[in-house]
């Protein structure tokens, strides 16, 4: 198997695992033992975040103009946080409220799906505006990527371990 092959294949493993886990959480009771929940923290995870990933996207291509690129990693990202909340507070989510949502199960906000999700939204904002800068096109689609990766992972994990709950 080729080298992209593999890849690839590592790559749409990790998005099946990681957007059909095994458990299911029937709109239970669950609750919140932690003082903070997930929508807390928030503003600092999104700092973070942004600044982890202007720092990889800016460095790693050498795309340059290094305020360009933050303010463009700022609305891919505002766009890619927003967006969810904006569906799930205009009701229009099969889910119900956001209230509901935030109240009914341990839904962490971050997940494969915003995973997915983040990808989706912030790859073509990003690549489209930046792409001109660049000597290698794909090393920005790796670094958005990768950057994007690591980002949600490690929020994923800061949400797991600050905010807490029990059945």
């Amino acid at each position: 198997m080729r080298k992209n092959n593999k890849m690839t294949l590592v790559l749409i493993m990790i998005v099946v695992i990681a957007l059909f886990p095994l458990n299911a959480f029937a709109d239970s009771s669950w609750i919140w033992i932690s003082e903070k929940r997930p929508f807390d923290i928030l503003p600092w995870v999104a700092i973070g975040t942004i600044l982890i990933e202007w720092l990889s996207i800016w460095l790693i291509p050498k795309t340059g103009h290094c305020l360009r690129v933050l303010g463009i990693v700022m609305i891919a990202n505002a766009a890619s946080f927003i967006l969810p909340y904006v569906f799930l507070k205009s009701e229009l989510s099969w889910y119900g409220t956001f209230d509901h949502i935030l109240d009914s199960g341990p839904n962490y906000i971050v997940s494969g799906v915003f995973l997915l999700l983040t990808i989706i939204i912030e790859m073509p904002i990003v690549y489209n505006v930046l792409k001109s800068n660049v000597q290698s096109k794909r090393m920005l689609q790796i670094t958005i990527i990768v950057s994007n990766i690591i980002t949600t992972a490690g929020v994923a994990v800061i949400e797991r371990l600050i905010t807490e709950g029990h059945w």
